[in-house]
């Protein structure tokens, strides 16, 4: 009788464990996580998001072709991320890559750009001798802030390579009206004086830059 009730004790702490086990695991890996995060669905980080700002963040560290990988990646995501297009394009900027930032910006409504991806767009068609679409973009610039003087500047030099030689010297007088101290600005604005045919006043600029 006692052997009986020896056997149907350890049979019942047989099928307790046997039970519990799967319980216990279920319990357990919801506590551990089991690949489940304890943020709820709605505040979690999806991986587009994460691999963007690594992208942002290999940028401002200079890793430049690890940071193009990254937006790459994102893109091919998100497509019509323009704002991650545009951060794209100007970290091709800085590697000297400006085809390719061009191929990006094109890609990016105008209106989506900003300042500072507007001003790189301008200087890449610059350097493509378009000074056509760079003067659009410079003078969009320069509406928006009458004091960006390095739009301003810009804009002179373009009108000069243009040889619209009245044009780029109103544009040099605007800027050495506000900084009359900056001989850099005076000295380029002389030599377009020069290149209308002012010769005299030329030299005088020339000269307040040597005093």
């Amino acid at each position: 009788m006692k052997q009986a009730v020896k056997i149907s004790l350890i049979l019942i702490t047989i099928g307790f464990i046997t039970f519990s086990i799967p319980v216990i695991d279920r319990v357990y890996g919801q506590q551990k996580g089991a690949g489940e995060s304890i943020v709820s669905k709605d505040d979690q980080v999806p991986e587009w998001k994460t691999r963007w700002e690594l992208a942002r963040v290999l940028s401002y560290t200079k890793r430049y072709g690890e940071s193009i990988t990254e937006y790459r990646k994102v893109l091919s995501k998100k497509p019509q991320l323009y704002e991650a297009k545009i951060e794209m394009a100007k970290v091709l900027y800085w590697m000297g890559k400006k085809e390719e930032a061009l191929h990006a910006l094109e890609d990016v409504p105008i209106q989506k750009l900003d300042e500072q991806a507007q001003a790189a767009l301008a200087e890449i068609y610059i350097t493509q001798k378009r000074y056509d679409k760079a003067e659009v973009l410079l003078r969009g610039l320069i509406a928006k802030n009458p004091k960006d003087y390095r739009a301003r500047l810009k804009l002179a030099e373009l009108l000069s390579w243009d040889k619209r030689y009245k044009e780029s010297i109103a544009e040099y007088e605007i800027i050495l009206n506000d900084l009359p101290d900056d001989r850099q600005v005076r000295r380029k604005y002389a030599l377009v004086l020069m290149q209308s045919g002012r010769h005299s006043d030329a030299a005088a600029q020339l000269r307040k830059t040597l005093e």
